[in-house]
């Protein structure tokens, strides 16, 4: 005969629900420690989770540079916003000083660029529900070389600044061939070579939108010292719609 717990309810809770939440208190959460990191941008029922495991995981700065890709096609090569943000979490300003040293390095200040883009938009809950008083920087890139990409992570290796690369990965593909793909992908991006990585991109036939972003974060944390890119989250469309014969891949990335 099994012995019935006694100081359930005194010592400890007397629900399963309320012990599993408790015992869930008490694990500790790793010290952020990423400079940078690649955060999904679908919608949040999809990939909100993923997203805020990637944020997490950044160190806290006073600033934030996003970077997503430009999927309208409209503005410039490389767009830098000079405007404060709307969120329903209220308003996150923009680092105006950060933002024209962006430009100083060869860019260039451009709202179009961003009007219907929403893979910026979706990240800035995140930031501030984690870092209230930061401020941000919106740069979208229409322009995804390999050149580009790495002019802008230098650039932005200068500054004091935490960076989001903004960017879902393989698109509308079985869920086994998806993951087999940024899997490959991803092995590739590990050291921070970014030439490796976009020759895995073509090998693979990766349709990762936002892989000029991911370069550039690459080319930023490898400046700032860190040594690898490391995989902290998988999560994929099919697992929301119960459908996985054609889904899109969420990844959180942190560099390290």
């Amino acid at each position: 005969m099994a012995r019935q717990p006694v100081f359930a309810g005194s010592f400890y809770p007397a629900s399963k629900q309320l012990c599993e939440r408790m015992l869930e208190s008490f694990k500790p959460k790793p010290e952020p420690e990423a400079c940078a990191v690649v955060s999904p941008h679908a919608g949040w029922v999809y990939s909100g989770r993923t997203a805020m495991r990637a944020v997490e995981r950044l160190k806290g700065k006073g600033t934030v540079v996003v970077v997503s890709p430009n999927h309208t096609g409209i503005g410039e090569a490389v767009s830098v916003s000079k405007q404060d943000w709307v969120t329903p979490l209220g308003e996150i300003k923009c680092d105006a000083e950060a933002a024209q040293k962006i430009v100083d390095e060869g860019f260039a200040f451009d709202e179009a660029g961003h009007g219907q883009e929403h893979s910026i938009e979706v990240q800035l809950p995140f930031i501030q529900k984690l870092f209230p008083e930061a401020r941000l920087v919106a740069v979208t890139m229409a322009d995804q070389s390999l050149e580009i990409a790495g002019k802008l992570g230098e650039a932005l290796a200068k500054l004091d600044v935490a960076v989001i690369a903004s960017s879902d990965f393989t698109h509308y593909e079985p869920a086994k061939q998806a993951k087999q793909k940024d899997d490959a992908v991803l092995a590739a991006l590990e050291g921070l070579d970014v030439k490796e990585f976009y020759d895995a991109l073509k090998e693979n036939e990766c349709s990762a939108c936002g892989y000029g972003p991911i370069a550039a974060a690459a080319t930023f944390a490898k400046k700032r010292g860190a040594k690898k890119a490391r995989v902290i989250d998988y999560s994929n469309s099919g697992q929301r719609t119960r459908d996985e014969s054609s889904v899109v891949d969420y990844y959180a990335i942190e560099f390290i």
